[in-house]
Formats: C-alpha cells, sequence, structure tokens
C-alpha cells in the first residue's frame, strides 16, 4: 500500500470535521491575536474574539497556555483549501442574552469604560456595556464635567438589540 501524502491526509481529516462539530484538542501555538488548536491531524485558527465572551483586555498567552486541553466547536471547515476555525465561546453561556432577559428597564449603577463623540460606554453588569448617547447627558459648559471613565452613573437599560448586541441606556437621577 502506498503512503498517502501528506496534504491528502491533512484534507482527508478535514472532510471528517462538520460546521458545529464539538471536538476535544490540544493548543498547540499561541499568540496576541489567535492560537492553534490541534485536534489530532489539523490545527484549526482559534481566534481572539472566539475565546471568550468577555472583551479581551490582556494578551491571549495569559488565558491560552500551549499544551492546554480544550474543547471547541468547529465554525467553518474548507478542505479544499486547508482552512479550519474553531470557537471555545460558543460551549459557554451568552452573559449578553441572560442579560437581556432580565434587565430592560431596570435602573443600575454602572462605570464609564469609555468616552466618545456619540456618547459615554457604561458596563452596567459583568461583560456588558451600554451606550449613554451624547443626546441623553446633560448641557454643560465646562469639559470637565463630563462623565470619564472610572465615574459612576445611575442609567436605566432603555433598550436591548439582541441581534446587533447593543444596550441603549437613559440617564437616572443621581446620574
Amino acid at each position: 500500500m502506498a503512503d498517502v501524502p501528506a496534504s491528502e491526509a491533512r484534507r482527508a481529516f478535514l472532510r471528517t470535521l462538520e460546521k458545529g462539530q464539538v471536538r476535544r484538542g490540544t493548543v498547540s501555538s499561541v499568540s496576541d491575536v489567535d492560537a492553534l488548536v490541534d485536534l489530532g491531524g489539523f490545527d484549526g485558527l482559534l481566534r481572539t474574539p472566539e475565546v471568550s465572551w468577555q472583551r479581551r483586555e490582556v494578551p491571549l498567552g495569559q488565558v491560552l497556555r500551549v499544551g492546554q486541553d480544550v474543547t471547541v466547536t468547529v465554525l467553518d471547515v474548507d478542505a479544499d483549501r486547508d482552512w479550519l476555525t474553531v470557537s471555545l465561546k460558543s460551549l459557554q453561556d451568552d452573559p449578553f442574552r441572560e442579560f437581556a432577559r432580565t434587565h430592560v428597564g431596570h435602573v443600575v449603577p454602572g462605570r464609564v469604560t469609555e468616552v466618545a463623540s456619540i456618547g459615554v460606554f457604561v458596563r452596567v453588569h459583568d461583560h456588558v456595556e451600554g451606550l449613554l448617547p451624547a443626546s441623553e447627558l446633560p448641557e454643560r459648559e465646562d469639559d470637565d464635567q463630563h462623565p470619564a471613565v472610572g465615574d459612576v452613573l445611575v442609567v436605566e437599560i432603555a433598550d436591548i438589540n439582541l441581534d446587533r448586541r447593543r444596550v441603549k441606556l437613559g440617564l437616572r437621577d443621581g446620574g
């Protein structure tokens, strides 16, 4: 029996995979922006946004390590192009969906995480931020009076768009 060329063996392995399939693997490489997960015949690309629902504020190397065993979902597989992408977060509960089910209309304190020309972004729950539009902010004569990163504001969860993963906030008394 003749040896199968490595590229044919790789394509054959890829053809055994399907989108949505859950597989065990081992982290084989980690960079600042992605990691590779060996699924026992081929490395799948794990991009930073597919690691966790959290905003990535630390280097990926502090979250994953080479040799770490992981369970991933196959996102995309293309045997003709030798391409495979995988996800860790697809196996985790989405905190945004849970938040959306329980928080519309609630008035909550939140910490300003970013100030932009369109308004201020406020963390209103673990891993959930909303936009308090500039039009909701009171007119102030001095920029020093506008909310700054780190300030705590009292806001109402005015609207949640699940499809776009957006939270619109309104300013309430005490903010």
